[in-house]
């Protein structure tokens, strides 16, 4: 919409730039009144902060990248927000974790994973032997959904873009995601995250595994939680023969 209106408002100042120039003084108040309309939606779409997908390319490093994403209006989500949760670690890590969006705990502190579920990731981090600040970790979306819910198709469309640039800045040579949400959204499918796990699969060159969100892993307990982690730890162990292959080339 954005490059829409402001060709159609170029090329019809460059007609009226024309008629003046030959001559003519007098303009139909009718194209007046649509010049003004479409000046006016030229202002409202500048307004909004924030680039188009396009843009990011442009973005030479994750500070800059950074300062963008935090300024963010593309959602409405920037309206609920505490703060923007942007991600953290190395700035050339071996390996990206991505989660689904953040809690309570990351908007108020905004920084990823710092909850109950955080100090599980950690955990679950240290049993295949790779400190946290050895990884970058982030989240599809940068913004908390109010309670905590789901993110729409529209909030992940919305910051993917940013997603993407994060990954080609950073250039990961492995990927975890945790949980559905964050698998889907990354690998372009609409298969259960059952599905997913175990294997391990590509987005543009970069190996990705997928395993259970630490937060999915708390809502159980007993035989069931002890069910969920023991499939989660078969991934972890995957993921750790790869990581430390990578590692090393």
């Amino acid at each position: 919409m954005r490059k829409d209106v402001s060709k159609v408002l170029e090329d019809l100042l460059l007609w009226l730039r024309s008629q003046r120039d030959a001559g003519i003084d007098s303009i139909p108040g009718e194209t007046l009144r649509l010049v003004e309309r479409l000046e006016m939606q030229k202002h409202k779409e500048k307004s909004r902060t924030g680039p188009e997908p396009t843009d990011l390319a442009t973005v030479k490093n994750l500070p800059e990248l950074r300062g963008i994403v935090e300024k963010c209006r593309l959602c409405h989500l920037s309206k609920t927000r505490t703060r923007v949760v942007f991600g953290e670690g190395p700035s050339r890590p071996v390996m990206m974790i991505i989660g689904e969006a953040p809690g309570r705990e990351e908007d108020l502190k905004g920084r990823p994973f710092v909850g109950r579920s955080g100090e599980l990731l950690t955990k679950m981090l240290r049993a295949i032997n790779i400190d946290r600040k050895e990884v970058f970790i982030t989240s599809v979306i940068k913004c908390r959904p109010p309670g905590n819910r789901t993110p729409t198709r529209e909030e992940i469309k919305a910051c993917m873009p940013y997603l993407e640039r994060q990954m080609e800045l950073l250039g990961p040579k492995i990927i975890l995601c945790l949980g559905g949400t964050a698998a889907r959204s990354l690998l372009g499918t609409s298969q259960s995250l059952a599905g997913l796990r175990g294997k391990f699969h590509r987005y543009k060159g970069i190996e990705v595994v997928v395993t259970y969100h630490p937060a999915y892993l708390l809502r159980f307990g007993g035989m069931q939680q002890k069910e969920y982690k023991k499939k989660a730890w078969n991934d972890l162990q995957m993921l750790q023969r790869e990581y430390e292959k990578l590692a090393k080339s």
